[in-house]
Parts: C-alpha cells; structure tokens; sequence
C-alpha cells in the first residue's frame, strides 16, 4: 500500500492529479498551503458539477466536521450515522511530523438525533504513527498506517476488532497485501470474502488499477485485473463496491474534460461492470455511501492561480423517488 498516496498525492490523491490534468500544482506550492476559510468555500473557483438527478445539490458537512484544516478521505458506515475521516491541520508537515503533532490522524463522529457529535481522534495502537483510509462493517477495521515494523516502508494495512466499545487487537495484514501486492485503496464485499483495491501491478492498463481478490480460507486469490472498461490508461482509485454488489463507484481522473478528479459508477450487467458514468466532477475524489444512497466525498480547493488551498467533506443526499 503506497502510504505516499495519502499523505502527499492524497493525503491528497487529487494533487498529483489535478497538475496532471493542466492545474500546475508543485511539490512547493504543497508546502506554502494554509487552512481553508469560509470565503474559500464561497470562491471556489472549480465548483463541484453533479452530472445526475438523483441526488441534492452536494454541500460541505456542517461543523462540527467541518474545522480549519482538511478534512478528506470519508467513511460513512451504511446506517449513515457514524463517519471516519482524516484530518490534518497543515498538510505542509512531513508525514513524520504529521506523525508526531498529535492531531493528524483518524477521526471519529456519530451522528445523534440528526447531529454529529465532536469528532474524537482514534488511537490504533502505539505512539509516533500516521494512520488513514479507513474501511470498516462495524466489527473489523481496516486502515493503513505509517509506524515502524512495516513490511512496506510506505506504509502497511492493519486490522483491528471492536471490542468492549473500541477497537482493539490491531495486526498488520500481511506480507502478500502490503509487500507483494502494495495494495492501496480498499473495500470489501459485504461477506468480506471479496477485496477490490486499487494498485500498481504487472498488467495494469495505467499508473495504477482496479483490482479483485477473493478469500480462500485464510489466505488471499492472486490478483484480478477488473479491466479496460473499468480501467483507464491514467489511475483508478478508491472503490466501492455497493452493499448488494451492484455498483461499484471509484475516482479517476475526469473522462468529460473537467478539471482533476472525478467520482464515477459502473452497475453489474449480465455479469459484467458496465460502461463507468462520471456523476461527480470537479477536483473530487473518495466517494462512501451510506444505505439511503447518499454520497459523502471530499472536494478539493484551488485558488485562481490553480495553487491548493486544502479539502473539505461534502455530502449529496439521494433524492427519494415517490414513484
């Protein structure tokens, strides 16, 4: 798993991406960044485009999700009441002093009576370590964290239990997924016997893939490419696949000429994914869907002169179809 992902390009997937695609975005420009404002919001010069009727119009999550600093990778779980993030302050730090700041890091909220409570930072286990990308179905969770001992020096997946009201007994997942694999993004099926993630593998289509493995006891399938309808010639990343397996969403660049990073959904037609639709553009990236259908992703800030300004988490509520 390239840790690199989240905590340069995607700790920010989008700014690699969206200077590839023509925004100009330098290794300086990353460090000269400062937390976005309320009139950034209100100036957004790249303002998010939904391509479909079936969703409300996308708005930032309210406060307290919402803070100074950036707020990016979400993860709704599918009752839609409790969110996993990452939130960083300053993403001019170094991973390593992102590590040590205290405040980097996986954050928690539950959402109570229609209100989220004060996101609380998880602890998974030790000291000095950079955790993100969180997938979870309530009774394991798997993120990916920088910390010593990893079989990856770009950072490994762990997984962790949920015990007595926390999560606990944290392991890493392996040498086949973190080393041999490098495996990036995830999500799992609903029986977790299906991984779908996101790599760079010998017969990839582009810089990085949408890959499929299956369980075979306690062990893992070698690699199946999901293909050149799912797979461009740029990088596919961040899946997820839908609760009954129908739909599978992911970020890749924008394939109608908007700027950067796109959300896209590909349904499962006659046993195949059928032909990607982009619902979401505009520098957007890390869609998770909560059982109504509404998205949570995070968008992606710029000033006029194309320099980031950092990330927020939008939510697009699916329109209910009375018919």
């Amino acid at each position: 798993m390239s840790y690199r992902t989240h905590t340069v390009c995607s700790l920010f997937l989008l700014l690699c991406g969206t200077a590839c695609a023509g925004n100009g975005v330098s290794a300086a420009e990353l460090a000269t960044q400062t937390p976005i404002l309320q009139d950034d919001l209100e100036s957004d010069t790249n303002p998010i485009i939904l391509h479909s009727n079936d969703w409300e119009t996308p708005q930032p999550l309210p406060d307290p999700i919402d803070k100074e600093g950036n707020e990016l990778e979400p993860f709704i779980t599918l009752a839609g009441d409790e969110l996993y993030f990452l939130f960083t302050p300053d993403i001019s730090m170094s991973e390593v002093k992102r590590a040590l700041d205290g405040v980097s890091g996986v954050y928690y909220s539950k959402k109570v009576n229609g209100v989220w409570s004060v996101p609380e930072r998880l602890e998974l286990g030790g000291d000095n370590v950079l955790n993100g990308c969180v997938y979870t179905n309530g009774k394991i969770l798997w993120f990916c964290s920088l910390r010593e001992g990893n079989y990856n020096p770009r950072g490994d997946y762990y997984t962790a239990n949920f015990v007595n009201g926390s999560w606990g007994n944290w392991q890493n997942a392996g040498e086949f997924l973190n080393r041999i694999l490098d495996i990036e993004e995830i999500h799992l099926s609903t029986d977790q016997n299906i991984m779908i993630f996101s790599a760079v593998l010998p017969g990839s289509y582009g810089y990085a893939d949408l890959w499929q493995i299956h369980r075979e006891g306690e062990n893992w399938s070698q690699p199946e490419n999901l293909g050149n309808i799912i797979n461009s010639t740029e990088e596919e990343t961040f899946p997820y696949l839908s609760e009954d397996g129908s739909e599978l969403w992911f970020t890749s660049f924008s394939r109608l000429g908007y700027p950067g990073y796109a959300i896209f959904r590909s349904i499962w037609q006659d046993g195949v994914w059928g032909e990607p639709q982009e619902i979401i553009s505009n520098n957007v990236s890390e869609v998770s869907i909560d059982r109504a259908g509404n998205l949570y992703f995070a968008h992606f800030f710029f000033d006029e002169e194309g320099k980031i300004l950092g990330s927020k988490i939008y939510v697009a509520y699916k329109i209910e179809n009375d018919g």
